[in-house]
């Protein structure tokens, strides 16, 4: 099963955002991100997870690894 950071990573990659990227549409510390990304932190806040998932445009469950189908993942188009 995929840990939060290699699922944040996934997530993250396929749209084609780099970790500043996604730190700055989350309006969250880029090191955040690294942190979780690298698994310095292995487990976000539930404030930072919720605002992660609702960037990358997935649900909180995948992205904390209830499912292991990334299939499950949501896609949104056109995310700004």
């Amino acid at each position: 099963m995929a840990t939060v950071g290699e699922r944040l990573q996934e997530a993250r990659a396929k749209r084609g955002w780099t970790q500043q990227e996604l730190a700055r549409r989350a309006k969250i510390p880029y090191m955040t991100v690294y942190r979780l990304e690298t698994e310095l932190t292995r487990t976000p806040r539930m404030d930072i997870a919720k605002q992660l998932a609702r960037t990358l445009g997935v649900t909180l469950d995948w992205l904390c690894g209830m499912y292991d189908d990334s299939e499950l993942a949501p896609t949104t188009a056109g995310m700004a």
